[in-house]
């Protein structure tokens, strides 16, 4: 979908990466490696997304560059986070994200006894998000590993996930266990919250 919208694939690959880790800096040979693109179509879209002011070149320090063999590449790209849309943008990419883990989510039930399911970070837009999955409950881990790794293929992405039982997650909530106040304080969306469905019964 989103490729019908921007046209391209290769931009679509590379405006992910840049508005989901907007603090992140990117060589134009890492993006083409990490991605599976030609080097040459990364340059374009780069020179594109710098001519709308999206991104910006800075110089780097060349013990910075994380590319081997590219020792004359000191020029890296980072996300200019006052461009008039970025918060736009990152929205509406959140929620491409979405609409991909549609699959994921059907028929939830048949990876475990699923008592908490939270999603954050990469389908929110909030990268300072700790975990981008939070399933609370008795998870069958290979039925859900399958279906992450689907999604994972659909987006192009890692994700990030945190699985608990009931009791962890109990007591964490107790100790005011940091990891959950941030993933509370984020921007999140609750699919399944059975604390709350208990106390409406």
């Amino acid at each position: 979908m989103l490729a019908q919208i921007f046209g391209s694939k290769a931009r679509v690959k590379i405006l992910k990466t840049f508005l989901s880790k907007p603090e992140q800096k990117y060589y134009t040979r890492q993006l083409a490696r990490d991605l599976e693109l030609q080097v040459n179509s990364v340059r374009r879209e780069l020179e594109n997304l710098q001519s709308i002011g999206l991104i910006r070149q800075e110089e780097g320090e060349e013990h910075d560059n994380p590319v081997k063999n590219s020792k004359n590449e000191k020029k890296y790209f980072i996300a200019e986070r006052n461009f008039l849309l970025f918060g736009e943008l990152k929205s509406l990419f959140a929620k491409a994200n979405l609409l991909s883990c549609q699959d994921f989510l059907k028929n939830i039930e048949q990876i475990g006894d699923i008592k908490q399911l939270w999603l954050s970070g990469l389908f929110s837009g909030d990268s300072k998000s700790p975990t981008d999955v939070l399933i609370v409950g008795k998870i069958k881990k290979d039925a859900f590993l399958k279906r992450l790794q689907a999604l994972e293929s659909d987006l192009n992405k890692e994700i990030n996930y945190t699985l608990m039982n009931e009791s962890e997650y109990t007591y964490r909530l107790d100790i005011n266990d940091i990891f959950l106040h941030n993933i509370q304080n984020s921007r999140h969306l609750k699919i399944i919250d059975s604390e709350n469905q208990n106390r409406d019964s």
